[in-house]
């Protein structure tokens, strides 16, 4: 950690108005491409426009680490989605979760506080507006899953980001496809001070190579007065796992991060067809490195390796990933909640079989280790072993 007076905060570059002429391009392109229905169309009802969805799990966690007492836990998850074609060009997605209001990455609930009832949360509220006479074009906005491809070293898959996107997508051959995605969201609003971004550039090349297939992507994730990061794990309301390096004042309160955030993310995909019906070979490999670190503790390796993935009746899905992430390479509020944020490293096997339709039977082990502790302290391997049912419908 680091100590410095708060008067001394370094400044941060701020990019603002994103989502405002996004939310006017959107509505500008709605009304330039006949956004309301002809009054010659006949409407199709409202109830054959709304499609319902979601999964429900129940997990046990166990956590089994020397010098350490064991805790067991079980939890649950439960996401209820709307999903409606409100005309030919525009979708809407609503989607409430269960899960901490005080986190971003987690969507469970501990079975714990003497059978209180479990909260709902809003996690999603969005809509995406893919015009009929340009089909290549979608905007976004809202509060909506990641439109383009990551790992969970850099997002956890439950994080939601808020404001809008941009994406051009299109196939110049039968083999090659290409995404461009542009994103814009706030991570927090300031009523008397300067806002916190989070812009985002995103390209990606895919192709198909007979029955294989392989993907490339790049992007970038620059993140605006990220000290305010830092400050709501500290203060609230976030309550997330921080890790990163920290910056303090004269009397030992958290004042913000050492480093600054601008995170260059590649990842290599290669998916190769078996010759099996529902057991395809994919495996993946993921860089970040984190431009604007205080340090050289900037990078992350992620490695992902599973033989099936289908959620056919009567498969099975096997899977390892490998994890090296130094303590700046990612802000670890938003990343993978299952492990113990930066500043680690990770071996993860999972297992899962689908005896029924819409039904998982899931076992996944986590096996993680800090990269670096200071002298004479403990640093043995922390095993986390999940059982999980999971219902989708």
């Amino acid at each position: 950690m680091h100590r410095r007076t708060a008067g001394l905060r370094k400044a941060r570059w701020c990019s603002r108005g994103g989502p405002v002429w996004l939310a006017v391009a959107i509505i500008g392109a709605m009304a330039g491409s006949g956004f309301a229905q002809s009054a010659d169309a006949e409407p199709t009802p409202w109830y054959e426009r709304i499609e319902f969805g979601g999964d429900f799990r129940s997990r046990y966690e166990g956590f089994y680490q020397d010098g350490r007492t064991t805790r067991h836990r079980s939890r649950l998850r439960l996401r209820l989605r709307i999903d409606s074609d409100i005309n030919d060009d525009t979708h809407l997605q609503i989607q409430i979760a269960s899960g901490d209001p005080g986190t971003p990455v987690s969507t469970n609930q501990t079975f714990s506080s003497f059978f209180r009832p479990k909260p709902f949360n809003l996690d999603r509220a969005n809509i995406a507006y893919n015009p009929a006479g340009a089909r290549a074009l979608t905007f976004g906005m809202g509060k909506f899953g990641f439109p383009i491809s990551r790992t969970q070293m850099t997002w956890d898959d439950d994080v939601n980001v808020e404001g809008g996107y941009e994406q051009v997508a299109w196939s110049p051959t039968e083999t090659v496809g290409v995404k461009l995605v542009a994103l814009q969201t706030v991570v927090n609003e300031v009523s008397s001070d300067q806002d916190s971004y989070m812009l985002a550039g995103y390209g990606e090349v895919r192709v198909a190579v007979g029955r294989h297939s392989f993907r490339l992507s790049v992007a970038d994730y620059g993140f605006s007065n990220v000290d305010q990061v830092a400050v709501g794990r500290a203060t609230g309301p976030l309550n997330s796992i921080l890790t990163n390096q920290l910056e303090l004042d004269a009397n030992g309160v958290i004042i913000g991060l050492v480093s600054d955030f601008n995170m260059v993310d590649v990842i290599a995909q290669a998916e190769f067809d078996t010759g099996r019906d529902r057991y395809p070979f994919r495996v993946l490999a993921d860089v970040v490195r984190n431009t604007r670190a205080a340090s050289d503790l900037d990078t992350g390796i992620w490695f992902e390796a599973e033989y099936g993935g289908s959620r056919l009746p009567r498969s099975y899905t096997v899977g390892y990933t490998f994890g090296w992430i130094e303590q700046d390479a990612v802000l670890s509020p938003f990343m993978f909640s299952d492990i113990p944020g930066t500043n680690v490293q990770l071996h993860m096997i999972n297992l899962a079989y689908v005896p029924l339709s819409n039904l998982t039977l899931d076992l996944t082990l986590h096996i993680s280790k800090r990269l670096a502790v200071p002298a004479g302290m403990p640093n043995s391997y922390l095993t986390r072993p999940h059982v999980a049912v999971i219902v989708r419908f």
